[in-house]
This record gives C-alpha cells, sequence and structure tokens, in this order.
C-alpha cells in the first residue's frame, strides 16, 4: 500500500514565490504606469499652520490619481485635466484644491519619482 506522506513535496515557500513572480510577470505585460505622475504633493494647511504631504496612493481606471497623508489628513484627488478637486464633504482645508499640477510643480510643490534606466 503507498502511503501519500512519502509523496515528494515542493516546500511552501518555493511554489509562494513562483507564483508571485507569475502575477508579476503577466501583470507587468497588461498593465503600464501612467506618465508624470510625482510621488507626492505638498499643500499648505492655513488653519493649524503646516505643511501636509499627500503621496501617491491609487490610480483609479479613470485616470484620477489619489494622494494621501499618512495619517489621513490630507486626501487629495487629482482628475484627468491635472486639477486637485476640492473636497464635496467639507470645506477645502489645503492650498492644493483648485490648483493644477503645472502650478504644483512649478511652485516646488511635488516630489518627483526618480526613474531608473
Amino acid at each position: 500500500m503507498t502511503n501519500a506522506f512519502h509523496m515528494p513535496r515542493l516546500p511552501l515557500a518555493v511554489t509562494a514565490a513562483t507564483s508571485m513572480l507569475l502575477a508579476l510577470a503577466t501583470g507587468a505585460v497588461a498593465q503600464t504606469v501612467p506618465p508624470n505622475l510625482p510621488a507626492a504633493i505638498i499643500c499648505y494647511a492655513p488653519a493649524d499652520q503646516s505643511w501636509r504631504v499627500g503621496y501617491l496612493f491609487r490610480v483609479n481606471k479613470n485616470g484620477d490619481t489619489i494622494y494621501t497623508s499618512p495619517d489621513g489628513r490630507l486626501s487629495a484627488t487629482v482628475d484627468t485635466k491635472g486639477v486637485v478637486a476640492a473636497p464635496t464633504n467639507r470645506p477645502a482645508g489645503v492650498d492644493c484644491y483648485g490648483k493644477t499640477m503645472d502650478e504644483l510643480r512649478s511652485s516646488g510643490r511635488v516630489m518627483e519619482f526618480q526613474r531608473t534606466k
């Protein structure tokens, strides 16, 4: 009688690594990174006179880009035209709202990705 426990098995780590590599390879072919997205935007909050940094969080399928701060105190959506949309559910608390990415870039208020070749 053959015992199933004596059959050779691949270690779980090798199987997991292979699955991740396959997923990355497949996804890299299907998706491209949108051009000219900064890694972060910097906004001024006049209420408490502080600077807030929103890091790139998500790019939606329609092209809108969401930037958020680690503490959640800044959440900004940049629409497909490059304008930082004002919030609809609360007063705009930072000065980035209504500005374009070009305006933020020209005033030194974006942090760019360092692309490698």
